[in-house]
């Protein structure tokens, strides 16, 4: 079973933020020049791979860097399990329908309308994921991939949920071979 797992790209939020300084308050943040950069460079390291799908989180960088990999040349699966744990603002996520207004050719029926993390609310109006959460997450996302048998497959994700997965937080638009077995 191979599974290539890709962070997402530099997006505007990864430009600017420092953890010694507050939040820029960034939701759904877009990738950045260097980002669609970095994307395109892993399109060149990823034909070396035999991928037949795309499993997408439904954040805007996420998307954003899939289709400068794959150029919508593969099916993308939408899936809501990927995303980002919601540490910082960047992880709140847009609405099904203004996704669907960004990328209207993607299918974002399966989302409910607020499909990131929802729980009590911290100083800045984030609901912050507690860290075993998101390991269950986690957890439950490799088991669908055993009970599937998902094969030849590109996971487009985020840093936190890799690392949760793998226990590797992988750099911008890295790639790493994972065998949920």
């Amino acid at each position: 079973m191979t599974i290539y797992l890709i962070r997402h790209a530099q997006s505007a939020f990864n430009a600017v933020h420092n953890p010694n300084k507050p939040d820029p308050m960034i939701f759904d943040a877009p990738i950045t020049e260097l980002g669609e950069t970095q994307a395109r460079q892993a399109r060149k390291e990823i034909k070396k791979f035999t991928i037949r799908s795309v499993i997408v989180s439904p954040f805007t960088r996420t998307i954003q860097t899939a289709q400068l990999i794959f150029d919508n040349s593969l099916p993308f699966q939408i899936n809501a399990d990927v995303r980002e744990q919601l540490c910082n603002s960047c992880d709140v996520g847009s609405t099904p329908r203004e996704l669907s207004e960004n990328f209207p050719h993607l299918d974002f029926d399966d989302l409910d309308e607020c499909w990131w993390h929802q729980g009590e609310k911290d100083h800045r109006g984030i609901s912050v994921e507690p860290e075993e959460v998101l390991m269950e997450r986690a957890s439950r996302f490799s088991a669908y991939l055993k009970r599937e048998n998902i094969l030849s497959t590109a996971i487009v994700s985020h840093g936190n949920f890799i690392r949760a997965l793998t226990g590797i937080k992988p750099n911008n638009c890295e790639i790493l071979e994972f065998d949920p077995h």
